[in-house]
């Protein structure tokens, strides 16, 4: 795949997670599951204003100048807090639908971070550089989202690990 190829399909990719993201947090009623929606759909739209502008220049240099995107993925303290509190809100009420909106986005950003990956693995120089950063951004969303469900569901995991085993001694 060459690299103005790899940015087209990484824009699909980034497209259709975001849309996602939108559509979640337009039908959920829980202000918490809005932000949490709104985020990252606002964090994806920030990936296709980047690579539409990385595209553009390519096509108009024939060069990449891909300088380092940002994230605004929480730090470890935040996913900590958010975790005690999301234990508290699925108390609250049945949030079988933002967990379905939820497992939907994980298979999205699962696909993205592969997609990711084969570009890191074929692609060279800047370009690899900078699909390594998109793919290390997109594991820290599928983690987040991971969290999240974790949290909703109450079911002692977290980040798929068990928190506490009932038959330990």
């Amino acid at each position: 795949m060459t690299l103005e190829e790899g940015i087209i399909s990484a824009l699909d990719y980034e497209v259709r997670v975001r849309d996602h993201y939108k559509r979640a947090a337009a039908s959920t009623p829980d202000n918490k599951g809005i932000d949490v929606f709104g985020a990252l759909a606002d964090e994806e739209q920030r990936h296709v204003d980047y690579l539409e502008s990385r595209l553009d220049h390519w096509r108009k240099n024939g060069k990449l100048n891909a300088p380092a995107i940002s994230t605004t993925l929480p730090n470890p303290q935040w996913l900590k807090d958010g975790k005690a509190k999301m234990h508290q809100l699925a108390l609250d009420r049945d949030y079988s639908g933002e967990i379905a909106m939820l497992k939907d986005a994980l298979k999205l950003e699962e696909e993205v971070s592969e997609h990711y990956r084969s570009l890191v693995e074929g692609l060279t120089g800047e370009g690899q550089a900078m699909f390594k950063r998109f793919l290390d951004i997109e594991d820290g969303h599928t983690a987040i989202v991971q969290a999240e469900i974790d949290a909703l569901q109450g079911d002692g995991f977290w980040f798929s690990l068990r928190e506490f085993d009932l038959e330990a001694g």
